[in-house]
């Protein structure tokens, strides 16, 4: 095989992709921040302040259960058709004797 020929393929760790994160200067820095905000606010100033333009994220486990929700739902609309109808005579079947 030629040397030509062959191509190179270009790979890209995950990693790379990934968010990056603080340097250690940085998060003493955002600690100090906060430590200011802390002592220069009420509670309730400051939870609003680190809260402040934060948006509600959709979690693996919120999927989850409006998925089995919608599950659900399906068996309910369909639990008409998975019903036995009525015994002649209005008896009851048993379980352990009844003819499958």
């Amino acid at each position: 095989m030629r040397a030509s020929a062959v191509q190179k393929i270009e790979r890209k760790s995950s990693i790379e992709s990934e968010p990056r994160t603080l340097h250690f200067d940085q998060i003493e820095y955002a600690r100090e921040a906060a430590l200011y905000i802390l002592n220069t606010n009420s509670i309730e100033e400051a939870l609003k302040i680190f809260t402040e333009g934060l948006q509600p994220v959709a979690t693996a486990r919120a999927e989850e259960a409006a998925a089995a929700e919608a599950e659900e739902d399906q068996w309910e609309r369909h639990a008409g058709y998975l019903r036995h109808p009525p015994l002649a005579g209005g008896g009851r079947r048993d379980v352990l004797t009844a003819p499958f």
